[in-house]
């Protein structure tokens, strides 16, 4: 009984576990993650395209130097971006596990964006967003976005 008390309470058996869910017909889901090693210097992006059944439909991994982790996300929802219109894909739900970053794409004011860090990537994926689509972005628990995670720690 104590045995699995323990064993419950490490894998925390009685909490719900967070899933990934498709979208809805005809939509698609793009799941994206950047990465960054401080001690070598490398960038990481990773994403992933699947469809209303959950199949895949595209993905990507690529390394780049010099950057931040914020920087490797962005890029990261660029090339997830980029793949999607190019795969002529005009509903899309992208879904990330960083909340600086989507906040980027959110309602607000972009008055002071030249001001950021990053305002290059940001001015590109703006200018994305105001295609012809429709495209919603969404931060998610770190755990549901595992397969972007692995795609882009594959980048590195």
């Amino acid at each position: 009984m104590v045995e699995n008390s323990v064993y419950n309470a490490k894998r925390r058996l009685w909490t719900e576990q967070p899933l990934w869910r498709p979208p809805e017909h005809p939509w698609v889901k793009l799941n994206m993650d950047g990465s960054w090693l401080s001690d070598i210097s490398a960038m990481g992006m990773g994403g992933a395209i699947r469809d209303w059944a959950g199949m895949w439909r595209g993905g990507f991994s690529r390394g780049a130097l010099t950057g931040d982790a914020l920087r490797a996300k962005l890029l990261a929802l660029e090339d997830g971006l980029s793949l999607c219109w190019e795969g002529g894909f005009r509903k899309v739900s992208c879904e990330c596990d960083c909340l600086e970053a989507v906040t980027l794409f959110q309602d607000r004011s972009t008055d002071r964006d030249y001001l950021h860090k990053h305002y290059d990537v940001i001015r590109r994926i703006k200018c994305m967003l105001d295609r012809d689509w429709v495209v919603y972005v969404s931060h998610i628990p770190r755990e549901i976005n595992l397969v972007a995670h692995t795609l882009a720690n594959w980048g590195v």
